[in-house]
């Protein structure tokens, strides 16, 4: 697997020139991670950031009862984790590889030394962080003001935005997702998401080939009547 080319695909540094680039290949320190493993949690945090080459990561929160709720899920390009001055995610998350996962991994100490000779990462690190927290904002909101159904329409019209494909009308959602991962994304049971995908189908507002297909202009056109 070639990391250079890998690291050049995450969008922290995708304008940087190849010398630099062979500076973070020094500094990083790539890890396959198999499906299902917890990368961090509040129990087992690190300072470190995690860079995310090839795979899908879940961010998530758990309450006292053992409820878990997803607050994001990572495709390859993206990052997570903290460093002391600079955080993209917090204390109680958990990070979780939902499918066999590439990682590199930086160190607090060697990022933070890094971003010092390179200001333009810290700014565009702050841009990632910013649009991360208008998404939360963003689901949170519709969480606690719409019912299921229109939740649910909400998060596959965003997950398709982010990482799908548009053919006409229809646009991918290129990410693995169970059943029971969507209900954790939207604070609902697994069998009442199923029935509402099912409705969802039948009445034309996403379809189901290879992957999951949401009708852009369907779904907008009934969350905009909220």
């Amino acid at each position: 697997m070639d990391k250079l080319l890998l690291l050049s695909q995450i969008r922290l540094f995708d304008e940087l020139p190849m010398e630099e680039l062979k500076i973070i290949d020094e500094l990083s320190e790539m890890k396959p991670v198999k499906k299902g493993t917890v990368i961090l949690s509040p129990n087992h945090p690190i300072q470190a950031l995690f860079l995310l080459k090839e795979g899908q990561v879940r961010l998530y929160r758990m309450n006292y009862q053992g409820k878990q709720f997803t607050v994001d899920v990572l495709t390859g390009g993206n990052i997570f984790g903290e460093t002391s001055t600079l955080s993209l995610t917090d204390d109680q998350i958990y990070a979780e590889a939902m499918i066999d996962t590439y990682l590199c991994v930086i160190s607090r100490e060697d990022f933070e030394a890094f971003i010092e000779k390179n200001p333009k990462i810290a700014l565009k690190f702050i841009h990632i962080l910013s649009n991360r927290l208008k998404e939360v904002y963003s689901l949170s909101e519709k969480i606690a003001l719409s019912d299921v159904k229109y939740r649910l329409l909400y998060l596959l019209l965003k997950l398709s935005e982010k990482t799908g494909k548009r053919k006409q009308e229809w646009q991918t959602i290129n990410m693995k997702l169970t059943h029971a991962d969507i209900a954790n994304m939207i604070g609902s049971t697994r069998e009442t998401t199923s029935a509402i995908l099912s409705q969802l189908k039948r009445d034309g507002f996403i379809k189901k080939g290879l992957k999951l297909s949401v009708h852009v202009e369907k779904v907008e056109g009934i969350l905009e009547e909220l």
